[in-house]
């Protein structure tokens, strides 16, 4: 079935409607347009891969995702866990992820065109696990950056075309924890640095129209953006950046619209998570006292489907419309906890899928006042 199909069902409710004003509201001028789409951290847990392998796969992980993202935008998420268990994955702090590959597949049919893998997981599963997640996005066409035969490499760019305009995407991680598990690892992660990230984004705004630069960075489980965020945030944007996609923190931070010397840029502090197993003890209403801030922070399971329309007139670049869809981790621990389920189900939802009312509604009250008012939240 086509993505086109699966979407259908969430006409009724809005979902695409502001999507369908994108595209077709093209200005009969020489005005081009392209539409990102992005989310957060996928974060395959033990529980997580659990649940997919107990559901039938990682399609149903992202069952409730595949019918937001069209095929008409570029669609990019983090991916902070290894596709490979070549060392057994284990729960801790921090943990060590790793996840089957086949769970590429799904991402790609669910829709996602681009992934970043430079985060403080991409040694979890040492350099051959690496090698290993570098093969199963090549297998499952989807684009990768952050990692490379070199850090200069790493950085990128990598380009994708859509509608005849080229979007580059460079990347970068503040933090990264283990190691490679040898002294010449065949690939290298992306560190940010001053000098390689101008060196990447000058060659992405020689290759591409417009150029993205993925950012893991930030305090965790704080919505605030720091200080160092918005410095190197200001520095990407100088130098050429028209998007800046934060994520890292595994909670949503706010979104502004700055002036770039191209005219105008998009920077999002965090885009939170788009699955794990954080927040998993949460209920509506209520947080579990003794229990630490990763398993009972309910924003840990809010994510957003944010998208940008990135016009360009010339060689000046202006931002049409900025939303996003709200989402939620479903998790039904308590189901499990209470013999009222005998298998553990986890999977991103639309808010327009959440059948508690309450609970949406507080959750959309949450997301909203954390991304601001540069985001019209659908």
């Amino acid at each position: 079935m086509s993505r086109a199909a699966v979407r259908t069902a969430l006409l009724a409710a809005g979902v695409s409607l502001s999507l369908a004003t994108f595209t077709a509201a093209q200005p009969a001028t020489a005005t081009r347009r392209v539409i990102l789409g992005a989310s957060g951290d996928v974060l395959f847990h033990t529980r997580v891969v659990d649940s997919a392998l107990a559901n039938g796969g990682f399609a149903h992980t992202f069952s409730g995702l595949r019918p937001i993202v069209s095929e008409e935008e570029i669609a990019f998420a983090n991916l902070e866990t290894p596709l490979s268990t070549a060392h057994a994955p284990m729960r801790g702090d921090p943990p060590r992820l790793g996840a089957p590959p086949e769970a590429a597949t799904a991402m790609h049919g669910a829709g996602i065109d681009v992934l970043s893998l430079a985060n403080n997981h991409a040694w979890d599963q040492r350099v051959e696990g690496l090698v290993d997640t570098i093969a199963a996005l090549d297998a499952a066409h989807i684009a990768h950056v952050g990692v490379g035969p070199s850090e200069d490499d790493a950085a990128g760019p990598i380009v994708v075309e859509r509608g005849g305009v080229r979007v580059a995407f460079v990347a970068f991680t503040v933090i990264l924890q283990g190691h490679p598990g040898t002294r010449r690892p065949a690939v290298r992660v992306s560190m940010w640095d001053e000098r390689r990230a101008r060196a990447a984004l000058t060659r992405a705004r020689e290759q591409a129209d417009v150029v993205v630069a993925s950012m893991h960075w930030g305090l965790g489980y704080r919505h605030d953006d720091r200080s160092e965020q918005r410095s190197r945030a200001a520095y990407l944007v100088e130098h050429g950046a028209d998007v800046v996609l934060g994520h890292g923190p595994h909670v949503l931070q706010r979104v502004e619209r700055v002036p770039s010397p191209r005219g105008e840029a998009l920077v999002v502090y965090s885009l939170g998570n788009l699955v794990s197993n954080q927040g998993y003890v949460y209920r509506q209403g209520r947080r579990e006292p003794g229990v630490e801030v990763p398993l009972r922070e309910p924003a840990t399971r809010d994510g957003v489907w944010l998208r940008v329309a990135v016009e360009l007139e010339g060689d000046r670049v202006s931002l049409g419309g900025v939303e996003a869809v709200p989402l939620w981790t479903h998790n039904n621990y308590w189901d499990q906890e209470r013999r009222r389920a005998t298998r553990a189900d986890i999977r991103v939802l639309p808010h327009a899928e959440v059948a508690d009312v309450a609970l949406r509604g507080e959750r959309r009250s949450a997301i909203e006042a954390v991304l601001g008012t540069a985001v019209n939240l659908l």
